[in-house]
């Protein structure tokens, strides 16, 4: 249920947020190049900060390169490291897996957990390795069948239907090809990524959480960092080679590419480069968007996260199996919350909306410089401003009526039925395969949510939205809330407020699936006789979110008319097209090691070691540095992994490199393109990053490959891996050890 309720949150601000505008010329090291326009940058200058090798040695469309060895895995990056299969990832990439599997006698998500050899490797459910085949520019093809006569609507339906056809064209689900076509610079073109998807992915090794989430929500984008924030997996397939779910008699798949590692260490200034899937940014979006995103739907969406913490701790608090459960829907929306929270003060900091004015400002100038210019680019600016200032008239109302629909998983459920019950009265829905496969869906999900709910967070959240209805401003208010406490004010509508949520929840009459199915058989008419609390909200509401979609769509349609015109304006102005926002496929950045100035009087450096983690411990969580760890800092037993006088063992380092969300476990190269560490994090200062690049105080957070081997061999046991990597730079003894 926390899920779904955030996911809807992300849709509802990716569905009035994704304006584009002015384009800066990428500054510092910014930029999240797509990997075909590698060749493109300063390469001279490149060599001159330190890269060494080729540049088909990152990119090759017609051979073997480093892109092969980077994959997508769950909602991070992973890279191969052996020809067996073996990948390394971020612990909290893996962490779901790991909560998955564990059991009240086995708590893997708080202990870790290691793999004494193959066969007990641990099957990570759920999870996959897609691994990049093919990215190539078809954006001729595309907009072949698109002319100038056609509509927004006939040409929006042209490009769906070629897409739908190449995506198609291009899948082959018995070699677990899949490919996706997605528009880039907002639209003015489009590329094909083409994914090997692998279903049968296992746990090898991961650290302790007291290693893997040293620091927890207190450290989560600070600096100095102490993290080992790093797990081991392996991908699998059938014996025929080809992508299989988990089975036994699987073998490990064997990548085309996989890394070196280099034990040489790194220093202040060496050149950096990162490879991964950055999830998405927002960095050409004008000035009225990065507003409404500062001041209303982010704000919004941190109320709401940190509610919901909130109740699922409270579940937890009695119950330690169900603590075990949530506690990774608890980090995933720390995690979440901690970035928006941060995002805003970033934002308003640097005072990015401003910055945007002006640059529009500029823009509006260029154009009245020009009556051609004007008369073609002039109205794309007006226009959304105009569509922005209808989207706040009812922002408050509109953002909160999804949510409240989720709050509870019966009351998503009564709306789902009431909405397959409206599908069903439409002429010709019998008949409807498209209908038949919807009304399937929706009760398998909700079939699905029915052992999964946990009443107490449902009643906690319903009666907090509930009370946030009671507090929207006035031309706002939610009729189908208002009517039921008309009157009441104060403690009397929160405790009848309260009495409504409980009687949603606590519905006695639909809590199995058996009740479930009946439920999505009934017509109308029938959910209205049943008077039950959670249908009647259910149907009264309807008609709002159908307004809120619709409104959203009117909203939607206006920004894709003058959106793909005005991105061609700026581009136009400044001459060039800057690199395309991220959005979850293969990215190239660069930079160095650098520390940064955090604010007034203070000077961070660019690494922490081992000696750091001991000072931080507590012995209590997220400070309690396990015992064993310990011992081997005091006897200063570091083996291979120390730094160059063998004082300490270096832990995390810094760069300017330009990583977002997504670049979650990426690999961090120095210039011969050998993985010198695990990107994990960013910093708080540097973050508002989907929106704006901050050169001087911006950094990426990377766990020491020397820190990774170090816990997998000395403190974890795992040392028999050692022999699966290409490890470079390694004293004899290690290599004679491997």
């Amino acid at each position: 249920m926390p899920d779904r309720f955030a996911r809807v949150a992300a849709i509802v601000l990716a569905a009035v947020v994704f304006v584009s505008v002015v384009h800066l010329p990428a500054r510092g090291d910014e930029g999240m190049f797509l990997p075909d326009a590698i060749s493109t940058l300063p390469i001279k200058k490149l060599n001159q900060r330190g890269l060494k090798i080729p540049i088909t040695d990152l990119y090759n469309p017609d051979g073997v390169s480093i892109k092969d060895a980077i994959v997508i895995v769950d909602g991070g990056t992973g890279e191969f490291l052996s020809p067996d299969g073996l990948l390394l990832t971020n612990h909290h990439v893996a962490f779901e897996a790991l909560a998955s599997a564990s059991e009240q006698t086995k708590d893997y998500a708080t202990n870790g957990y290691l793999a004494r050899d193959r066969s007990s490797e641990l099957p990570a459910r759920g999870y996959t390795v897609s691994i990049p085949q093919e990215i190539k520019d078809v954006t001729a093809e595309v907009l072949a069948g698109v002319t100038e006569a056609m509509s927004q609507g006939e040409r929006a339906a042209a490009i769906q239907s070629k897409v739908r056809s190449m995506v198609e064209a291009a899948r082959h689900p018995a070699d677990g090809i899949t490919a996706q076509i997605l528009p880039l610079h907002e639209g003015l073109s489009y590329y094909k990524f083409t994914y090997q998807v692998l279903r049968d992915v296992r746990i090898v090794y991961s650290p302790p959480k007291a290693i893997g989430f040293f620091g927890g929500d207190p450290d989560n984008f600070e600096w100095p960092r102490h993290c080992g924030d790093f797990t081991f997996m392996r991908a699998y397939v059938g014996a025929d080679g080809k992508p299989a779910e988990y089975a036994t008699g699987n073998v490990p798949f064997k990548p085309k590419k996989f890394l070196s590692i280099s034990l040489a260490g790194i220093k202040e200034g060496d050149f950096m480069m990162v490879m991964g899937y950055p999830g998405l940014t927002r960095r050409y979006r004008e000035s009225y968007s990065v507003a409404y995103n500062q001041d209303v739907a982010i704000p919004f969406e941190i109320d709401n996260f940190t509610k919901q913490i909130e109740a699922l701790e409270n579940a937890g608090k009695n119950d330690e199996a169900l603590r075990m459960k949530l506690q990774s829907n608890i980090f995933d929306i720390a995690n979440t919350l901690k970035n928006d929270e941060g995002s805003v003060l970033a934002m308003r900091r640097a005072d990015i909306v401003g910055k945007k004015r002006a640059q529009e400002a500029a823009f509006t100038r260029w154009l009245e410089a020009d009556p051609a210019r004007k008369a073609k680019y002039g109205a794309a600016l007006p226009s959304l401003a105009k569509a922005y200032e209808e989207l706040n008239a009812t922002a408050a109302r509109n953002l909160l009526v999804p949510q409240l629909l989720q709050s509870s998983d019966l009351l998503a459920i009564g709306f789902s039925a009431q909405g397959v019950a409206a599908i069903k009265e439409r002429p010709g829905s019998d008949s409807d395969p498209a209908v038949a496969a919807a009304v399937a869906r929706a009760l398998n999900n909700a079939k699905a949510a029915v052992p999964e709910r946990n009443l107490s967070v449902e009643r906690e959240l319903l009666t907090y939205m509930l009370r946030r209805a009671a507090e929207l401003p006035p031309g706002q208010k939610i009729e189908a809330i208002e009517k039921r406490f008309a009157g009441m004010q104060g403690e009397a509508r929160r405790r009848a407020e309260e009495d409504f949520a409980r009687s949603i929840v606590d519905s006695k009459n639909f809590v199995t699936e058996e009740s479930m199915t009946r439920l999505f058989g009934l017509s109308l008419a029938q959910l209205r006789e049943l008077h039950e609390p959670f249908i009647e909200l259910a149907l009264e509401l309807a008609p709002l979110l159908a307004q809120v979609q619709m409104s959203t769509q009117q909203f939607n349609a206006t920004v894709a008319r003058w959106r793909p015109l005005m991105v061609q304006g700026i581009s136009e102005m400044q001459g060039f097209r800057s690199y395309p926002d991220a959005n979850r496929t293969l990215r190239f950045t660069y930079g160095e090691v650098k520390g940064y100035v955090p604010h007034d009087a203070a000077i961070y450096q660019a690494f922490t070691t081992l000696a750091g983690v001991i000072e931080k411990d507590t012995g209590r969580e997220p400070f309690d540095v396990p015992e064993k760890l310990k011992q081997l800092y005091r006897s200063r037993d570091f083996g291979a992994y120390g730094n160059s006088d063998g004082s300490n063992v270096p832990v995390n380092f810094l760069s300017t490199t330009d990583i977002i969300g997504g670049n979650s476990g990426s690999p961090i190269l120095n210039g011969r393109g050998e993985q010198v560490g695990i990107v994990f994090d960013g910093n708080y200062e540097g973050l508002g990053n989907d929106f704006f690049y901050n050169d001087p105080k911006g950094r990426t957070i990377s766990v020491d490959i020397r820190y990774v081997l170090f816990i997998l061999d000395k403190f974890g046991g795992a040392g028999y891996l050692l022999k699966e990597l290409d490890i470079k730079n390694a004293p004899a003894a290690l290599r004679k050890a491997a």
